[in-house]
């Protein structure tokens, strides 16, 4: 097998929207440049709450970035088509997308795969039944970012000998900025807005753990944004709660070294990056059990604290401000962390696109061959 000519990357949206999927395929496709693999980004031209406003083509970083309208034809193709959270609600552009791929002979023998990050368990049915009706077989390998999440598809009925086990990465930054040194005095709760995502939660937690809280995060959904921030004025925390709106790189990490903790609530997650960042920082972090997957990554007590309630909540603050406790769960977090660089699982996603696409050669020379 030569080497590999060029990977799509395909995502609905991608920078400036800066949330866990468009920085994942971000920061995997610039280790894959760096691996000498040509990679290109197919996407649209939206963010969360405006429509068709971005350049049609433009270079972030090095990296080629086609924006599309709803739909879409493209005069070139690639050896590997990698698909990402094609089964959130911009459906338009998705069911295009996979009906393009489908239909286009030039794809034909080009191998298919998804990492779908956290859609299969916020839309188990729809998304299911949308995958299975328009993409039936086509998928070669689906990538699974944690064991837990494998199991998840599994049990939604994917087949086993397709999916690979591949974790979120982190980027370099996390680990080699210099660290901050202060004294946590806030927790700090990195997300963008949306219900799943649980700010509310906090928010009604701090009338009773006296705290400061600092939110950051791009706004996905303005009413639950509206909703929140007003539940913080009718409960009297305007001085202890503040948002800083969408922040740097840098200005994450040195937010992550100056808390006493990230907190993490939210409903359903498929593997968060930012929890894994503020781990590579040495920040303690507290994360929900409603999110299954979250408790899989925080071991309650030893890297963190894992929490159902309120009262949860406010113990683990009393214990972080211990600062024994503190220590030792950070140097646990830098530990365990030296396995998430992104230069590692790129290579490992290399190294399953060459997998892929050796089995598919196999495959056509084998039709060849019967003269099917």
């Amino acid at each position: 097998m030569g080497p590999i000519r060029k990977v799509w990357m395909l995502t609905p949206l991608f920078f400036p929207v800066k949330a866990g999927t468009e920085v994942h395929v971000y920061n995997l496709s610039k280790e894959l440049l760096r691996l000498s693999v040509p990679v290109e980004i197919h996407t649209t031209r939206d963010t969360y709450d405006a429509k068709r406003v971005l350049s049609e083509e433009e270079n972030v970083d090095g990296l080629k970035v086609v924006r599309h309208d709803r739909t879409w034809r493209y005069g070139d193709s690639p050896s590997i088509l990698h698909i990402h959270n094609l089964g959130r609600k911009y459906s338009l552009w998705n069911l295009y997308t996979f009906y393009y791929l489908l239909v286009e002979s030039r794809f034909r023998d080009t191998p298919v795969v998804m990492t779908p990050h956290d859609i299969l368990i916020v839309h188990k049915g729809k998304v299911i039944s949308f995958i299975e009706k328009l993409a039936g077989r086509r998928l070669n390998g689906i990538i699974a970012v944690s064991e837990w999440e494998r199991e998840k598809m599994i049990e939604l009925g994917y087949e086993p000998s397709k999916i690979e086990v591949i974790p979120n990465g982190v980027e370099d930054r996390a680990y080699e900025q210099p660290k901050e040194e202060k004294n946590g005095e806030y927790i700090l709760y990195l997300a963008r807005f949306s219900k799943e995502k649980g700010q509310l939660f906090a928010v009604e937690c701090l009338k009773r753990i006296p705290v400061r809280m600092i939110m950051a995060g791009q706004i996905r959904d303005q009413e639950y944004f509206r909703l929140v921030m007003n539940r913080v004025k009718e409960l009297g925390l305007e001085d202890r709660v503040r948002y800083l709106g969408v922040v740097s790189d840098e200005e994450k990490y040195k937010l992550m070294d100056g808390a006493l903790a990230l907190v993490l609530t939210s409903e359903v997650e498929g593997e968060p990056i930012v929890v894994k960042e503020a781990m590579a920082r040495g920040t303690p972090v507290i994360v929900g059990r409603k999110a299954e997957v979250l408790p899989t990554i925080v071991k309650d007590g030893e890297n963190g604290f894992v929490i159902s309630d309120c009262e949860d909540l406010r113990e683990a603050v009393e214990k972080l401000k211990n600062g024994r406790v503190r220590e030792e769960i950070s140097r646990r977090n830098l530990e365990l962390s030296k396995q998430w660089r992104w230069s590692a699982i790129a290579k490992k996603t290399l190294e399953y696109y060459s997998t892929l696409l050796s089995g598919m050669e196999q495959k056509v020379s084998g039709s060849a061959g019967t003269g099917i």
